[in-house]
C-alpha cells in the first residue's frame, strides 16, 4: 500500500512506462516499477485509482485482526471475497472517472488518459452517444442527469467496499493505549 502511495503521488509523465517512450532518469520516488505502476493505473482509472489503497488497508487490517484473534468473536463479521470487493471498487472506479471525463473534457495535463482514465473516457463516450440520439436541447440535460447517477452509483458502491466499523474502530483505539491505562473520563 505504501509503495503503491508513493508511486501515485510521485507520478511523473517523463518516467518511462507503456504510455511513453522517455528513457533516462526516473522521477518516481520509487523507481521504475513504481513509475510503471502509477502509470497503469492512472491510465486505466485516472485519479480515482487511489481507492485502491484503503482498500489494501481495510483488507490487511481484517487480516492483521484474524491472526491476532485467536478467538474468532466475530467483530469483523464475514469476510467478503477480495475478488468481490476488488470487482465493486473498479465498478465504482469506473463509475467516478466517468464522472471526472465528462467534467474535465478538455485534452491535456499529465496524467495518461486524462482525469477519467481508460474506463472514465469509456463510460463518458457511451453516455455521449446515448445522448446523441436523443434531440438537442435533451442532450445537456441527459449528460448531466446519468453523470449524476454515476457520481451517486459510485458512492454506493465505494460504500459497500468501505463499510465503517464504527464499534471496531472505537475498540481499536483501546488497544493502543499502553497497559495498565485506562481511558480518562469526564
Amino acid at each position: 500500500m505504501g509503495f503503491l502511495g508513493l508511486a501515485l503521488a510521485s507520478y511523473a509523465q517523463t518516467d518511462p512506462s507503456a504510455s511513453t517512450a522517455a528513457g533516462g532518469a526516473v522521477a518516481n520516488w520509487m523507481g521504475a516499477p513504481g513509475a510503471w505502476a502509477a502509470e497503469r493505473m492512472l491510465f486505466l482509472f485516472g485519479p480515482a485509482s487511489a481507492l485502491i489503497l484503503p482498500l489494501i488497508y481495510f483488507e490487511a487490517r481484517r487480516l492483521w485482526v484474524l491472526a491476532e484473534d485467536d478467538d474468532d468473536d466475530g467483530e469483523l463479521g464475514p469476510a467478503p471475497r477480495w475478488w468481490r470487493l476488488l470487482g465493486l471498487l473498479a465498478l465504482a472506479m469506473t463509475l467516478l472517472g466517468t464522472v471526472l471525463a465528462l467534467t474535465f473534457d478538455t485534452p491535456g495535463g499529465t496524467l495518461p488518459a486524462s482525469m477519467g482514465g481508460l474506463a472514465g473516457l469509456f463510460g463518458a463516450k457511451a453516455i455521449g452517444a446515448f445522448a446523441g440520439l436523443l434531440p438537442v436541447p435533451a442532450q445537456g440535460w441527459t449528460i448531466l442527469g446519468l453523470a449524476l447517477v454515476c457520481l451517486a452509483g459510485a458512492a454506493v458502491l465505494a460504500g459497500r467496499v468501505f463499510p465503517l466499523e464504527w464499534r471496531a474502530l472505537l475498540r481499536a483505539s483501546t488497544r493502543l493505549r499502553p497497559a495498565g491505562s485506562s481511558p480518562a473520563r469526564d
